[in-house]
């Protein structure tokens, strides 16, 4: 992300004036959720199985993985820490690359805990604030330890691209010899750090976490503040925040609009126009172009109804092919189409901002985002309609 500003995708909807008058303004507080009282119909009753399979399938099911693959990264760091050995240098970057896959395929899905608990900036701010952390890397940090940095560094000093820094140089495992013990220590704290965020997102939205993630929750004293999932679930129930289940499915949609632009509009289009390397997130570890396409492998999860060898009963994909069969057709190619030019930018993409020869892929890639974003805006047609 880039300093994340979260765009959000503003439907309007028209308020129905019934006895009793029911306002239709949504809870601003995350923390108080609404009762509505929604009739059971068809429609209803579809979209809740369509919610419920991404729910389970796609969010829980990434969420539950990036949490699994964050704590291997942290068993890496401290071995790294340990031992610092090239070898264990480059068993770190290889669990960073792999925890790193499932938060940018969560990336669809920024919307509820993530975004209301400063999740998000808190796992993947950019850039970094490499000044001040070179500062800090300079004095004493006997003192530092996971506690220490949630209390005193900010988020442009923690998440994934902290650990990048440090164990990675010019998009390679870094020279173990180039590693301070300093580095060493900041790098254990930040990635137990990483590690509790990343299970406070499952926990947010599961019910069912593991043991030993619920215990590393307790000892960090960690809480969680609501189920979400089971409020997207349970959309038109009482104790869910979203009043009907269409609206619920106006936030899938809205999500995966909103990457689809922003990797567009702001992770290519960002450094290309302004020929910085700087501002191409990743940097470090040249992981860049992989990071865009797990952002669009996240719409297609969530519009697929899973990610993939999960995907089971009824998907988004399903209802709008029972509408709008080209629709459906339509979107699909576009996901497809956005993820082969962005593929088809040379690597790295930092090297490519100022070479001519590359400009045409990169023009192409950031049309294929807008298509793509354009297309999933008529999902709300659909949904909306009868």
């Amino acid at each position: 992300m880039r300093s994340k500003f979260i765009k959000i995708v503003v439907v309007l909807w028209a308020c129905v004036l019934v006895a009793g008058l029911q306002s239709c303004k949504k809870d601003p507080n995350p923390d108080t959720p609404t009762t509505p009282d929604t009739p059971t119909t068809s429609k209803n009753t579809e979209l809740l199985e369509i919610i419920k399979n991404y729910t389970n399938n796609t969010v829980i099911k990434t969420y539950e993985l990036l949490a699994d693959k964050s704590m291997e990264l942290l068993e890496a760091c401290k071995t790294l820490q340990a031992s610092p050995t090239d070898a264990n240098v480059l068993a770190a970057t290889q669990k960073w690359i792999e925890a790193r896959k499932y938060w940018e395929m969560s990336e669809a899905f920024l919307y509820g805990p993530a975004e209301y608990n400063s999740l998000d900036p808190r796992i993947d701010s950019w850039p970094l604030a490499k000044a001040l952390l070179d500062n800090y890397l300079n004095k004493d940090m006997s003192n530092v330890d996971a506690a220490y940095v949630r209390t005193y560094y900010g988020e442009s000093l923690i998440g994934f691209h902290a650990i990048e820094y440090v164990i990675f140089e010019g998009g390679q495992p870094k020279d173990v010899t180039k590693i301070t013990a300093n580095e060493l220590i900041y790098l254990v704290a930040v990635a137990e750090v990483l590690q509790g965020d990343c299970i406070r997102l499952e926990a947010s939205w599961s019910e069912d976490i593991s043991s030993a993630k619920q215990a590393i929750l307790d000892d960090a004293e960690l809480e969680i503040s609501a189920n979400f999932g089971w409020e997207m679930i349970n959309a038109g129930s009482a104790g869910s925040r979203f009043k009907t289940p269409v609206h619920a499915v106006q936030e899938i949609v809205g999500g995966c609009q909103t990457i689809a632009d922003e990797v567009g509009n702001e992770k290519i289009a960002d450094p290309y126009k302004s020929k910085n390397v700087l501002d191409v997130e990743s940097w470090y570890s040249w992981n860049s172009l992989i990071d865009f396409t797990d952002n669009i492998y996240s719409i297609q999860n969530s519009y697929l109804g899973g990610m993939e060898n999960y995907r089971t009963g009824r998907s988004l994909s399903d209802y709008v092919k029972s509408k709008n069969p080209q629709l459906d057709t339509d979107i699909r190619n576009a996901i497809q189409n956005a993820i082969t030019k962005i593929q088809a930018i040379p690597a790295p993409f930092r090297n490519q901002l100022n070479n001519a020869a590359s400009a045409p892929a990169i023009e192409e890639a950031m049309d294929a985002c807008n298509h793509l974003e354009q297309q999933l805006s008529l999902i709300n047609g659909i949904v909306i309609a009868e």
